[in-house]
């Protein structure tokens, strides 16, 4: 058995180091003194693990209650999205927004002639292509 990373052989090991620097006298003395500070700290910790453990459970709880609410709320979105998505459009905002098929009165206009013109040249010579060495001033 391990307790903190010290075997038996090294708890033996102290207790008798521990023998030999105090005595058979104050071993006693010192045992009890350790015994006090044991029982204080088991105290200690005991009270800090009630507090906070009453404090975290209280957390807990407020976690728990945001969590079925998004829950909530996520589950009232869907409905609405699957609601939205399952309706249909009026018959006559379909028929508004459908393109019209209908054959008109009127034939197409044509456009008139004109003067014809001549299509647009691109220039004989074009200019020089700039090469990587030209400098610039501004």
């Amino acid at each position: 058995m391990d307790f903190l990373g010290i075997g038996p052989l090294e708890i033996a090991l102290v207790a008798l180091i521990a023998f030999i620097v105090l005595g058979p006298e104050r071993i006693p003395e010192v045992m009890r003194q350790l015994g006090k500070w044991t029982r204080q700290l088991r105290e200690f910790t005991n009270n800090i693990t009630r507090d906070y453990g009453s404090d975290i459970q209280q957390l807990t709880g407020e976690i728990t209650a945001l969590q079925e609410e998004f829950r909530s709320i996520q589950r009232e979105i869907t409905q609405v999205a699957t609601g939205f998505m399952t309706t249909t459009l009026p018959t006559d905002l379909n028929n508004s927004i459908a393109p019209q098929n209908t054959p008109s009165a009127d034939p197409p206009v044509e456009p008139a002639p004109g003067p014809a013109s001549k299509p647009i040249e691109s220039p004989s010579d074009p200019a020089p292509a700039q090469s990587h060495n030209d400098t610039y001033t501004i």
